[in-house]
């Protein structure tokens, strides 16, 4: 991934990938929505940061209504945005698989 390009720069390469699918290739994005280890609480029984839990959520809803100008342009999202996404490293593998996303497909969720 060249960390120099925006979102949309990524985006508009995942969608390049999207034919890969129709040859039975499995592309698979890896990285984590919230990833913040300077805000990182530790132990068991430590709760999430309210923020984590409103952009997480954002982006779940973002997914599921095939919203992709708006994880695109996450920014938008202000603080939430800026605590979760310190860097792009970590997001983007979710910029490229939402590229990814043909017409009427739901994107499944792990819990």
């Amino acid at each position: 991934m060249d960390g120099i390009q925006d979102t949309q720069f990524h985006y508009e390469v995942g969608k390049q990938l999207a034919p890969l699918r129709d040859e039975g290739i499995l592309v698979i994005g890896n990285g984590n929505i919230i990833h913040n280890l300077r805000r990182m609480k530790r132990g068991e029984d430590a709760l999430p940061f309210d923020w984590a839990i409103r952009f997480n959520d954002k982006v779940r809803e973002y997914l599921a209504s095939r919203n992709h100008e708006a994880l695109i342009d996450y920014v938008r999202l202000g603080d939430d945005a800026r605590l979760s996404v310190p860097t792009l490293e970590h997001y983007l593998p979710l910029v490229y698989i939402a590229a990814l996303q043909s017409e009427g497909e739901s994107m499944p969720f792990d819990q």
